[in-house]
């Protein structure tokens, strides 16, 4: 016999409490006496009196322990496992996410759920065939209905934890899929049920039962001290305006339910300048703020000490605002577009029309953003241009006046629709005018984020990589330089055409795909880290050139991504941070999903989510409650009958 839960073993309390109330217990019998001579005799019984000789023949106390007894017995709900247990096809499903990578005492949950599935296939399914499919962005089947044991552990051995978004429903309804037509089967789905998708409503035609391998350890105790798990929520370092210093900002999270001391330490690129100690409540999040910090590269924030979950105890920032942008203005200039610009951070070169007509490139200097104001194509013909054109962020505004090429509409008065858009933040455009814009057919790269019932007025998009912001008005044609929200705009717009200019990419999760600026001359480009065990990985390529659509690194850290030209020499190098899943930290946050079986026979009726008990086995708890409520009646017969003295 074994048990499904020990946490009923605190009734037991109940037995010693029963004992003490009979031992406290005082009776007296009324006797008609016919002589004192009796109480001679009362007097040794008195005498003898001890508390252990008030429990002799106390029948009714028996039936009261023995009652007790039962009712803790059921309360761990005991079972008998039978024979044999598994269907002719078990379709295991493991769970790689970064939160099965939780420290336990056994290792990780994924290695202990690894241990489960091979003790189940050993024990419980020898003759069965197996099917191992793994849950991560994209599920992969590693082996389908096969017989050989050898084979199921080859295939776990061979997953690895995944750190970035699981895509849950996908996996299982892939499951679902390939268990549809299958009448003497099951799905065991391998899992801390820490799912950032609910897969709830997902049919399923065979039994399927969700395995916790960490609670079937605990014996099902759900009471059991949960681990404890302190992230670095959010970590960014900026500079202090006009001042040669840099501050940095953090905020930590204690995501499990009892306090915690914590330990941090600040680097400004390999040398530690800050460290700091705090205490977090369960469920409880701080920030931590330095000043004064020395200029970097790159800061990493380090929690000294370990916890359940080590991939969320590091985090990096670069620094932001470390340098103005460096902008070339092609066309006549505008007095309020300057202004703004100038109040974004940006220095603006202005590229003065030769007498033929035309516009010189800069000369000396290699601007981050290229403005073109009302210039058409035409007067950038020369290859400098074309070359800085196609590499470097352009934002266009058309001609004022005219063309051939690109007619113009009249435009009625706002409301305009506005796309959610990074440039449009802060933005509403209330009782701002257009008079005419350009009407032409879009790029496939090009999207409107601003428009006039069906003309497009703003068009943003990226090109191999190149963003690109295009106003189809002149300014002139608007008043919308006069607005107070033009100098916001203008911000966004810097921003967002700039904000992968300079030695960094920014903060990806790990896995995720990304559009990242390449260098003109760059056709080959390498990840690169330095940490230990993982090698360089090359950059995807689309055919037989570079690919601007990269996928982030599977494993969290910072990595170099490193760019060569044909002769083999580095022409640029940028850094990133890879981070983990943020919904992964929370390794206590179990999500209960209500997996739906629509049965292919009358056998097959029910989800099974009371951790693999009934599958199989004889539950006892039915029989304990019979036994109880006969002793029940025993006991109603026993206080009827007055044998209670």
């Amino acid at each position: 016999m074994q048990f499904a839960s020990l946490s009923g073993l605190w009734f037991s309390l109940s037995i010693p409490f029963i004992l003490v109330l009979y031992l406290l217990k005082r009776r007296y019998i009324d006797t008609e006496v016919s002589s004192h001579m009796l109480w001679r005799r009362v007097l040794r019984e008195q005498e003898a009196n001890r508390p252990w000789q008030r429990l002799r023949r106390q029948l009714l106390l028996l039936l009261q322990l023995l009652a007790a007894s039962i009712l803790v017995l059921a309360l761990m709900q005991p079972f008998i496992r039978g024979q044999q247990t598994a269907k002719s096809h078990v379709f295991f499903v493991l769970d790689a996410s970064a939160s099965m990578q939780t420290s336990t005492e056994r290792g990780t949950r994924i290695e202990e759920a690894k241990q489960s599935i091979l003790t189940y296939a050993r024990e419980e399914a020898p003759n069965s065939s197996y099917s191992l499919l793994v849950m991560k962005d994209l599920p992969e089947l590693l082996i389908q209905r096969e017989t050989n044991l050898s084979l199921l552990q080859a295939a776990l051995n061979k997953v690895v934890p995944f750190y970035g978004k699981t895509n849950v429903q996908e996996a299982l309804s892939l499951a679902s899929a390939l268990t549809r037509e299958e009448f003497d089967g099951e799905v065991r789905i391998y899992t801390d049920s820490q799912w950032g998708d609910n897969a709830e409503g997902i049919p399923f035609s065979i039994p399927v039962s969700v395995q916790d391998p960490e609670m079937q350890r605990e014996g099902g105790n759900e009471t059991a001290t949960l681990p404890v798990n302190v992230a670095i929520t959010q970590f960014g370092v900026k500079e202090v305006q006009d001042i040669a210093e840099y501050k940095a900002v953090a905020i930590l999270k204690n995501w499990g339910t009892v306090s915690v001391s914590v330990k941090t330490t600040l680097y400004a690129d390999s040398q530690a300048v800050h460290t700091d100690s705090l205490t977090l409540k369960g469920g409880e999040q701080k920030s931590i703020y330095v000043d004064k910090l020395p200029r970097a590269d790159v800061y990493k924030l380090q929690l000294d000490g370990k916890d359940v979950l080590e991939a969320d105890n590091t985090a990096y920032a670069f620094p932001e605002g470390t340098g103005r942008i460096q902008a070339a203005y092609v066309g006549e200039g505008n007095l309020f577009l300057e202004k703004a610009l100038t109040l974004a951070k940006t220095d603006v070169l202005h590229i003065q029309k030769s007498n033929d007509g035309s516009y010189p490139p800069p000369m000396g200097l290699t601007p981050d953003l290229i403005i073109v104001d009302g210039v058409t194509e035409s007067a950038l013909k020369s290859d400098v241009w074309q070359r800085l054109l196609t590499s470097k962020p352009v934002w266009r505004f058309a001609p004022s006046g005219k063309s051939d090429l690109e007619p113009l509409q009249t435009i009625s008065a706002s409301p305009f629709s506005i796309t959610d858009h990074p440039i449009m933040r802060y933005i509403r455009l209330q009782d701002v005018n257009v008079a005419l814009a350009q009407t032409r057919a879009l790029k496939p790269w090009e999207k409107a984020i601003i428009s006039s019932k069906s003309v497009p007025l703003v068009l943003s998009g990226t090109e191999e990589g190149i963003p690109r912001l295009t106003f189809m008005f002149s300014l002139e044609q608007s008043d919308l330089a006069l607005r107070s929200e033009f100098p916001i705009l203008v911000q966004n717009a810097v921003a967002w055409l700039t904000e992968h200019q300079g030695a960094n990419l920014g903060r990806l999760t790990a896995g995720e795909r990304k559009e990242i600026v390449l260098h003109p001359e760059a056709t080959k480009a390498i990840w690169k880290t330095s940490r230990q065990g993982v090698n360089e990985e090359e950059a995807e390529r689309n055919g037989d050139t570079l690919s601007s659509m990269q996928t982030a690194p599977k494993l969290p850290g910072l990595y170099e991504f490193i760019e060569y030209n044909t002769g083999g020499q580095m022409v640029q190098t940028r850094l990133l941070e890879v981070v983990m899943d943020a919904r992964e930290s929370n390794v206590n946050g179990k999500i209960e999903n209500k997996l739906v079986v629509s049965p292919g026979n009358a056998a097959d009726t029910g989800v099974d989510r009371n951790k693999d008990i009934s599958l199989g086995n004889t539950l006892l708890i039915p029989w304990l409650i019979v036994i109880l409520l006969l002793l029940l009646v025993l006991e109603w017969e026993v206080y009827r009958r007055g044998h209670s003295i």
